[in-house]
C-alpha cells in the first residue's frame, strides 16, 4: 500500500533529466528566451522596361487648370494611379497608401518622385473638383489631371487601364469600375513597373529606390 511502481521512478528521473538539460540549457544561452525575431524580409520588386508597348508622355490639364506635358519633366521620377473623386473605396485607400510610402522612402537629395492622379471621370472631375478632392489627402503631394473624354481615353489605353461607368441610380449619382494599378514611370518617361493595390508602402518603396541607383 502507497508503494511506487518502478515506471512512476523511471518517468520521474526523465522529467527530473529533462528538466535539468533546459536549466543548464537556459544558462549557457540567457539571452535566448529574450532574443526578438528577425526583422521580416522586403522583397524587391524586379523592375522592368515596357518599351512602346505600354505607357509614355501625354499631356492633360491639372487641377490648377494649367497644362500639364509629362515629357517636360525627365529627371523625377513618377507614380501614376488612375481614379475618380467619388470613389468610395479603392481610391482613398491608394491614396493613404501613398502617404505611408513617402513615410517609409529615403531619398538623397536631388532625387524625387512625383505623384500623379488621373481621372477617370473627367464628367464630374473638374479641375476644381480635383483640387478641393486632392486637399483631404494633404499629406501626398499629388497633381490631379483631367481633360475631355477622348485625352483621358488615349492616355488610359497607354498604360492599359481598363474602366467603366456604372447604372447610375435615382439620383444620378454612378460609380465607375477602373483598374487599380499604381504604375511607377523612371526618369525617363519609361513604364518600369506596376504595383498591386496590395503591395505593401514598403515593397513601393523599395521598388522606387531601384530608379535612383
Amino acid at each position: 500500500m502507497g508503494s511506487k511502481t518502478p515506471g512512476y521512478h523511471s518517468t520521474i528521473t526523465i522529467l527530473s533529466g529533462l528538466a535539468t538539460l533546459v536549466a543548464a540549457g537556459l544558462l549557457l544561452f540567457p539571452g535566448c528566451r529574450a532574443e526578438p525575431p528577425p526583422p521580416p524580409q522586403i522583397d524587391i520588386p524586379e523592375l522592368l522596361d515596357y518599351g512602346e508597348r505600354f505607357g509614355g508622355d501625354f499631356m492633360l490639364t491639372d487641377q490648377d487648370g494649367e497644362r500639364f506635358d509629362l515629357s517636360e519633366h525627365r529627371g523625377d521620377a513618377f507614380l501614376i494611379f488612375f481614379g475618380y473623386t467619388y470613389c468610395p473605396d479603392a481610391c482613398p485607400l491608394m491614396l493613404s497608401k501613398l502617404a505611408a510610402v513617402y513615410d517609409v522612402l529615403d531619398l538623397e537629395p536631388g532625387q524625387r518622385v512625383r505623384t500623379i492622379y488621373v481621372t477617370v471621370d473627367p464628367r464630374r472631375d473638374t479641375p476644381k473638383q480635383l483640387g478641393d478632392y486632392l486637399a483631404y489627402f494633404s499629406t501626398v503631394d499629388v497633381r490631379g489631371l483631367t481633360g475631355s473624354r477622348e485625352e483621358i481615353d488615349a492616355v488610359a489605353e497607354r498604360y492599359g487601364v481598363l474602366y467603366k461607368l456604372q447604372q447610375p441610380n435615382e439620383a444620378g449619382h454612378y460609380l465607375v469600375a477602373h483598374t487599380t494599378t499604381l504604375f511607377l514611370v523612371d526618369r525617363e518617361g519609361r513604364l518600369r513597373y506596376r504595383f498591386h493595390p496590395s503591395d505593401t508602402p514598403e515593397y513601393i518603396a523599395a521598388g522606387i529606390k531601384l530608379l535612383f541607383e
